[in-house]
């Protein structure tokens, strides 16, 4: 089921003034647990890939997706300061179409299952009260790729808040580069357009 632009209101507020609470620990396990959750689900999804479809894989993941990641901020950090400039409709909007553009990269990216396995590592805890959830994805060959997790505890718990591909490419760090092109040309209103213009194209491919 998607979120719709009412239910992504409070959201978009809570994003815009998210505070870090708790302290992290070095043997921090609920984070792991949500990798874990995370993971379970993708084999799942890749398993059934082709009986399900893009859409099926979307719905299935689509919760797991809600409950582990933090999409609010990733989404205001992504946006940047540009963020802070933008009424509450727009943040709302923007909101929307980076949650089905998350949702669609994964139910895209993982759609055929071929012997691949995830592992989930160590737990560490680095600065600004957060911890970091070590992982590889194991491909059938037996190569393996490194997507770390960075996890801050807001008032739901423990969510990701960024993702590092092959152990140190932010992924947030890749969108904020790549959604800045189309904020500086036509504003959050081009952003939305490319996001939902790049879920099309997702769903197409898949």
């Amino acid at each position: 089921m998607m979120i719709s632009r009412r239910q992504f209101g409070a959201v978009a507020l809570s994003a815009a003034s998210a505070v870090t609470i708790g302290t992290a620990r070095a043997d921090a396990t609920e984070p792991a647990a949500a990798i874990q959750s995370l993971y379970d689900a993708l084999l799942d999804a890749m398993k059934q890939g082709e009986q399900l479809g893009f859409e099926g894989r979307y719905q299935k993941l689509e919760p797991v997706i809600h409950k582990v990641f933090d999409v609010a901020t990733m989404c205001k950090i992504a946006v940047g300061g540009y963020w802070t400039t933008l009424p509450t409709d727009k943040k709302n909007a923007v909101l929307v179409a980076f949650d089905k553009y998350t949702v669609s990269t994964y139910a895209s990216r993982f759609k055929a299952f071929n012997n691949q396995k995830f592992v989930v590592g160590a737990t560490k805890p680095v600065p600004n009260e957060r911890v970091l959830v070590e992982s590889k994805l194991v491909k059938s060959d037996g190569e393996p790729i490194e997507l770390n997790y960075l996890f801050r505890k807001n008032a739901e718990g423990w969510r990701v808040i960024d993702v590092y591909l092959a152990g140190a490419i932010s992924q947030l760090t890749q969108m904020r580069s790549e959604f800045s092109e189309p904020l500086q040309k036509g504003g959050v209103d081009a952003l939305i357009q490319q996001l939902d213009d790049k879920v099309k194209q997702l769903r197409e491919a898949a």
